[in-house]
Order: C-alpha cells, then sequence, then structure tokens
C-alpha cells in the first residue's frame, strides 16, 4: 500500500475546495462541490449487487461522461471484472469500506458500533484491494451508508482519505428501497424530485448518487432512467464531471 500517493494526493486537491464554493457537512464530509460552475459528479456506488452496472457504464459511454464509482471490497473481489472496466474507461474509483459495515448507530450517529482501530483496519483492507488492481492514487472516498461522524472522517483523514457524500435534496438516493420499506419511493418519485429540485435551487456543484445495484426485490430499478435523466440535466446547461478530474492533468 503507497500511503505517500494518498497523502500527497490529498495536499494536491486540499487548496481547490479551500479556494471553491465547496460545502462540506458537519460531520467532515465534502456535501458538494465548486458550486459556481454547472458541474454535475455523477456518483455509483457498489457492494452486495451488480445487476446494473453494465447498463451504467454503456449508458456513460455513450455520452462520453465520466463518473465516481465508490466500491467495497466484497464488491471488488466479487466483481473483478466490473472493476476493471470501470478502471479502462477512466472513470475514478474510489473506496466504500471494505465489508460496508455500519460504523455508527442509526438513531445516534456519535455512537461508534466498531472500535476505531477495527473502522481503520475495514479502510485499509479496501484501499489494498484497489491496489490489486494497480489503483494508488484513490484519496476522495464515500463511507459506507453514507452515514459517518467526523471521529469517522478523521480516521479516514490520517489515512488521507477526504470524505464525500451525496448532495442533500433530491430522492435519488433512495433507489436502493424495495415495495416492502417504509420509505420506498418508485422511480418516477425519484425523478421528479431531481426535476423539482433543479428548477427550485439549481444543481451547480451537485453530487448525485445511484445504485447500479440493487435488490432483486425492486423492479422498478432507477438506473434505467439515467439515460433520460442525463438527457434532461444536460438540456439545462450541466457539464458532467468526475472526481478523478480533481487529480489527473486534463492531457491525460
Amino acid at each position: 500500500m503507497n500511503k505517500g500517493w494518498l497523502l500527497v494526493s490529498f495536499l494536491m486537491i486540499w487548496p481547490y475546495f479551500i479556494k471553491s464554493q465547496t460545502f462540506w457537512d458537519q460531520h467532515g464530509a465534502i456535501i458538494q462541490s465548486d458550486t459556481s460552475l454547472p458541474n454535475i459528479y455523477l456518483c455509483f456506488t457498489g457492494h452486495d449487487y451488480a445487476d446494473g452496472f453494465e447498463l451504467v457504464l454503456s449508458v456513460l459511454d455513450s455520452f462520453a461522461i465520466k463518473a465516481s464509482f465508490f466500491l467495497t471490497g466484497d464488491f471488488i473481489r466479487n466483481q473483478p471484472k466490473l472493476t476493471q472496466s470501470i478502471i479502462d474507461q477512466k472513470h475514478y474509483l474510489g473506496i466504500h469500506s471494505d465489508q460496508h459495515l455500519l460504523y455508527n448507530d442509526w438513531e445516534d450517529r456519535n455512537i461508534l458500533l466498531i472500535a476505531p482501530e477495527l473502522i481503520k483496519e475495514d479502510i485499509e483492507n479496501n484501499l489494498a484491494e484497489l491496489a490489486e488492481f494497480g489503483v494508488f492514487h484513490a484519496p476522495i472516498w464515500m463511507p459506507p451508508y453514507e452515514w459517518y461522524n467526523k471521529q469517522v472522517t478523521e480516521i479516514a483523514l490520517e489515512l488521507g482519505l477526504t470524505a464525500v457524500n451525496f448532495s442533500p435534496g433530491t430522492r435519488s438516493n433512495a433507489d436502493y428501497t424495495t415495495p416492502k420499506m417504509k420509505n420506498y419511493l418508485s422511480s418516477e418519485d425519484i425523478y421528479q424530485s431531481i426535476i423539482s429540485f433543479e428548477e427550485k435551487e439549481g444543481m451547480n456543484g451537485f453530487h448525485l448518487l445511484i445504485h447500479p445495484g440493487v435488490s432483486p426485490d425492486r423492479v422498478d430499478k432507477f438506473y434505467y432512467r439515467l439515460s433520460e435523466l442525463i438527457e434532461y440535466l444536460k438540456s439545462k446547461g450541466y457539464r458532467f464531471q468526475s472526481f478523478r478530474d480533481y487529480l489527473i492533468p486534463k492531457n491525460d
């Protein structure tokens, strides 16, 4: 594991976050990037399921869009071909914890459910899986369940990792829900939440999270509407960037 590369990467991107109109939450994660520019950051996470990844990659390729993927160690071990495809298509590839452990209590996120040293080990194991694919330059990560506190982000920061999370305001992150869940949302409801938010607030610098793999109990897969969503957002003048654009020179 080349931790030196991670620290160098963090030092390279830190001035960008300080100077730009970038928003952090109270727990130490970036929740919206430079709002002075009409860029949207499509974010995809992967752990248990992989049903929609090939479709998502195909759609992104058809639009020549680069996105950001955050994968657990379990996903990488179980889906090496998909992992390699993400790398080959030059999307940003970061970590999402090794085993998708719930670090914090749902009711009181200040309570850690995992000892700090085990959280660090879980993160390091995920980084080691990326290293097996030659990826050492991945200083931006998304915590498991998108649920964390400042202690978790500081543990990762010691490893040279800056946390990001989805931007609040839309319901795109509810696309994992199934009809049996109380918080279930249909794909149409999710789509309309994005349209409504964009019309009222705008989405400059927005981190839009979509799950390409969801339970088979949900047959209404939101990722089927990715192409439609991209078309709409492009018509509103947005560009699409990945977190890789912070790290790699433009002529790469």
